[in-house]
């Protein structure tokens, strides 16, 4: 589907601080294909309709200081939105399926109650700016932004954030200067508001003198947290969640850009040719397993919420996308897998390995390391605190050998 062009019936609408209680779809009247932006700041909404897709041509929605809590699923649907801007609401979760609403240029998530950011946030290729300050990120992902030099990030004031990423500070803030005098986070001496019920890593800093602990905590999806003084294997579950999602990567890779008009041939060569029989015995050993069933009128006999896209031949069409991202071919071509397993590879990983050798994808085994590392404030340089993660003891090793790693134990 092609975004709306034709200016003359373009519709804005400006409903600013008109005490609005509900999002007034009902008011369009028939005439939803022509709306184009839509401004309903400071009004006192507490929800989106799920049926906000009817909104087909919308580039700009400004819902900015209403009392919203979550975001519907369906923001999805909105395949023209540019600009989305729910600032000063209550949100306290972004939907994943956020990533497919790929023309998003504009992502202002400001004064919420995030403690977290989804992961396919990673797949809006178009996004150039990012902001998620004054909110209670307890971390950051990997890989928050695709396109780490075209694109701001901003995650200011978000006091309960300890680390950042190794990678994320290397491609994204090493050696550039931020724009904020005072950051308000990444402060390694305060350590209030710890969930003590998650996995935390206890590292011992000293600075001026004086010796202080700090308490990092881990992604929820970190089940298994290990240092390189151990050595202990990922389980099978583990091992073969990474060679999938490695596999569906290269499928996806020779998919982007120039070659995804021959889109069934590739995702089939590279998902069933003679070297992948076990993807082929994973279908036939999972057919008629009813694992985490819903009622969905788009459910599958196990359970799955999709809607499958097939031609009178039983070949899976090619539809308009301007990219592909590993949900796309996990949604198309695996619907017969469990609704866990298709979650954990649609969303992907939480981490890639730091070894830039290697590059696995982590899931829930993971081996950690931490360093410091300088962000170049406006008035002065400061170090903080650097998180890195990765798939093996190896790994972690090889990378310690050029940096001076802090110890930590799990508590």
């Amino acid at each position: 589907m092609s975004c709306y062009n034709d200016l003359s019936s373009t519709t804005v609408l400006h409903w600013n601080y008109r005490g609005f209680t509900e999002f007034p779809l009902n008011q369009l009247k028939g005439e939803e294909a022509e709306v184009t932006d839509i401004y309903l700041k400071e009004n006192l909404l507490t929800r989106l309709p799920t049926n906000i897709g009817v909104l087909e041509h919308l580039e700009s929605l400004y819902v900015s200081g209403n009392d919203i809590t979550e975001l519907p699923r369906e923001i999805s649907k909105l395949r023209c939105l540019k600009c989305l801007d729910v600032s000063g609401n209550r949100l306290r979760r972004i939907p994943e399926e956020i990533g497919e609403a790929r023309s998003l240029k504009f992502l202002i998530l400001d004064e919420n109650e995030l403690t977290e950011l989804p992961l396919r946030i990673s797949e809006l290729r178009r996004l150039r700016y990012l902001s998620v300050c004054d909110n209670k990120l307890r971390w950051l992902p990997q890989r928050p932004v695709y396109n780490y030099h075209h694109c701001e990030f901003r995650f200011w004031r978000n006091s309960n954030l300890k680390t950042l990423p190794y990678s994320l500070w290397y491609h994204m803030f090493r050696d550039q200067q931020t724009r904020c005098l005072n950051i308000g986070c990444l402060n390694a001496e305060n350590s209030q508001n710890i969930d003590k019920r998650r996995h935390q890593c206890k590292l011992k800093l000293s600075q001026d003198s004086k010796e202080f602990e700090v308490n990092v905590e881990c992604p929820p999806q970190h089940n298994v947290i290990l240092d390189s003084k151990y050595h202990s294997p990922p389980s099978l579950y583990e091992t073969c969640r990474r060679q999938f999602y490695q596999m569906i990567n290269t499928a996806v890779r020779k998919l982007n850009p120039q070659t995804y008009s021959f889109y069934s041939e590739h995702v089939k060569e590279n998902l069933y040719n003679e070297h992948n029989n076990n993807i082929i015995d994973l279908q036939e050993n999972f057919h008629g397993i009813n694992i985490d069933a819903e009622d969905n009128k788009y459910s599958d006999e196990n359970g799955n919420n999709y809607q499958s896209i097939v031609s009178k031949e039983g070949m899976c069409k090619k539809v308009n996308r301007p990219y592909y991202v590993p949900a796309d071919i996990i949604r198309e071509h695996f619907s017969f897998l469990p609704n866990v397993l298709i979650s954990d590879l649609s969303n992907g990983p939480v981490s890639m390995c730091e070894n830039l050798n290697c590059k696995k994808p982590v899931f829930d085994h993971v081996f950690y390391e931490f360093s410091f590392g300088e962000l170049i404030l406006i008035d002065k340089i400061e170090d903080v605190l650097l998180s890195a993660t990765f798939c093996s003891k190896y790994c972690a090793d090889f990378w310690k050998r050029s940096k001076s790693a802090i110890p930590w134990t799990l508590s």
